[in-house]
């Protein structure tokens, strides 16, 4: 599942484990808010979760059995 993540998604759905903010993470990574937004769309979708702090319990959990 988390495997299926590109680079960048990880990158943002990492930070997003830390507690960033969606406006941290686009300037820290020089992104605009909307694309922070948008990849954060992809992530919930491809893992299936019901809203981005979902999708980061599911990327957490995974990695806690990995």
């Amino acid at each position: 599942m988390h495997r299926s993540l590109s680079a960048r998604e990880r990158q943002i759905i990492d930070l997003l484990a830390q507690g960033w903010t969606g406006v941290e993470i686009s300037r820290r990574l020089f992104l605009a808010p909307e694309t922070v937004r948008q990849v954060i769309g992809d992530v919930t979708r491809k893992l299936g979760a019901r809203n981005r702090t979902h999708a980061v319990a599911i990327v957490v959990s995974a990695r806690m059995r990995a």
